[in-house]
């Protein structure tokens, strides 16, 4: 009988995972308020109808891809979890943390563009 051998990760890469993954959740999100605000801004005016239209495709985008990576953040973050707990009390503690991740990661954003401007 053959013997197979399971691929283990570091548990730092998971953790690495879901800060890059909270950056690119951030920014989904960032992305999605910004064209908010556009369409906000065209709304009414005449003639503006396409380029509403392609903003609040954008802003689609944006949340989509917000959306997804958080996932991302809290797959990662069960995986970093030990395996002895529970699996629901696993999946809570990971959405929850996840969250705290996107939003620490989209301070430090916000406080960069800050910074550089």
């Amino acid at each position: 009988m053959a013997q197979t051998y399971r691929i283990r990760f570091p548990k730092w890469l998971w953790l690495t995972l879901a800060i890059v993954t909270g950056f690119g959740a951030a920014f989904g999100y960032m992305v999605y308020i910004a064209n908010g605000v556009v369409v906000g801004d065209l709304w009414g005016l005449p003639g503006r109808e396409q380029r509403i239209a392609v903003a609040q495709h954008q802003a689609r985008i944006g949340l989509l891809s917000c959306v997804l990576l958080q996932f991302g953040v809290a797959g990662a973050l069960f995986s970093y979890m030990d395996r002895e707990s529970y699996r629901l009390a696993r999946i809570v503690w990971a959405f929850v943390i996840s969250l705290a991740v996107t939003t620490a990661c989209g301070f430090a954003i916000l406080l960069y563009m800050r910074a550089v401007r």
